[in-house]
């Protein structure tokens, strides 16, 4: 990019194209400080990915630096190795913590860890996707997820720890129910449509096998 345009890519981003709040920035993992700083400052929206920017080495993106300047994130997959909502804000997490040697770096002084964590990509990514949900409140669309109250790392939970428990001690099979516009798409822990995935997955890779 550089030799092509003579700047970087966000940099070029920024002289060039009216950036706002309806941009959506994969990854941005590549940033300097000052393009983090003036990036977050456009109200757009970086899709981070943790898991897949791990297992491929291509970088931490700076949530610190990101949160501080009043930028929003949202979370999701495009991981070929594994697909884990929970994983990847624990991800998310740990890359802050090790690089910067510290504990609860995402932590505010009224909300902990996994509420940021959990608050702030379910607001990002429903600005992302343009759906007026991300949040409990009269008129929003009813995207909502239940936990699994009775697994064991939940037990004498409450409040933000119920949060921190299911990203940080748990995984995705404490997702008890999931809806989405209030149609149901997890039901007892499994989605609704799972024994036809896991078959045409199956049909896949008896394919796949057979070509290779």
């Amino acid at each position: 990019m550089q030799a092509a345009y003579g700047a970087r890519p966000v940099d070029w981003l920024l002289e060039n194209a009216a950036v706002d709040g309806r941009w959506c920035l994969i990854h941005a993992t590549q940033m300097k400080p000052h393009e983090t700083e003036a990036l977050a400052a456009t109200g757009a929206v970086a899709g981070l990915c943790p898991i897949t920017e791990a297992s491929l080495g291509d970088g931490i993106f700076d949530a610190l630096r990101w949160q501080a300047a009043g930028g929003r994130f949202g979370v999701g997959s495009d991981s070929n190795l594994r697909i884990a909502q929970a994983e990847e804000l624990r991800s998310l997490e740990y890359s802050q913590r090790l690089r910067d040697r510290g504990r609860a770096m995402l932590a505010t002084e009224v909300a902990s860890t996994g509420r940021v964590l959990f608050e702030t990509a379910a607001q990002g990514g429903a600005q992302a996707a343009g759906r007026d949900s991300g949040a409990l409140a009269p008129g929003m669309w009813a995207d909502l997820l239940a936990l699994d109250m009775g697994a064991v790392d939940l037990e004498g939970r409450q409040g933000d720890g119920i949060l921190d428990a299911w990203i940080f001690a748990g995984d995705d099979r404490m997702v008890q129910a999931v809806w989405s516009a209030g149609r149901p798409v997890v039901s007892g822990g499994r989605h609704v449509a799972r024994d036809g995935i896991v078959a045409r997955y199956r049909a896949v890779m008896r394919r796949l096998a057979g070509v290779l």
